[in-house]
């Protein structure tokens, strides 16, 4: 499927990451109401009107920042299939800047997440100016911390974050791993 591509963010070789509109709300409230897929978010699985605030409020910050979470879109059948991209945080009185992800669990473990992290952290170095990014990141989720790690974020600290002991990954603008020899 053809995406309009003046509102493209960015582009993988499997995915286009779009902003996100009411539109996706169906979509994004079928994937955030299965509780596998939701199990270490402090909110467990959402209702509509929880993923709705969640789509309103990433307009908004679309609109403030240049940045939010994106529709992640597969582009062999045009299906949005999760939401990835970078979230202003405030971290023990810091602003960070969050790469973050969550995919479909019918698209798990194609590596789809890896690559949705990496262009994003790029996109946040090379077309940001962001001088570090983070994932924050439930201890015991483990598949999530492989991600992070294979876009080239390292474990900084354990943190208390929304009642969750989590760990920050972070990777600076000097340290991220050159994009072409990294493997998926």
């Amino acid at each position: 499927m053809e995406q309009d591509a003046s509102k493209l963010v960015l582009e993988t070789d499997r995915l286009f990451l779009r902003p996100l509109h009411l539109d996706d709300l169906d979509a994004l409230a079928a994937i955030q109401a299965d509780p596998e897929v939701m199990r270490y978010f402090t909110s467990g699985p959402r209702n509509r009107v929880e993923v709705r605030n969640e789509l309103e409020r990433c307009i908004q910050l679309q609109s403030d920042h240049g940045f939010s979470l994106w529709a992640a879109i597969d582009r062999t059948d045009g299906h949005l299939i999760g939401r990835c991209g970078l979230l202003p945080q405030k971290l023990q009185d810091h602003d960070e800047v969050e790469i973050a992800y969550l995919i479909d669990r019918s698209r798990w473990g194609l590596g789809l997440g890896t690559e949705a992290a990496r262009a994003i952290r790029d996109f946040g170095f090379d077309q940001l100016g962001l001088g570090r990014l983070v994932s924050i990141i439930h201890r015991d989720n483990l598949a999530s911390r492989r991600v992070a790690e294979k876009a080239g974020l390292r474990p900084e600290r354990s943190i208390q974050f929304m009642n969750h002991r989590c760990w920050l990954y972070a990777v600076r603008f000097q340290d991220r791993p050159n994009s072409i020899g990294e493997r998926r």
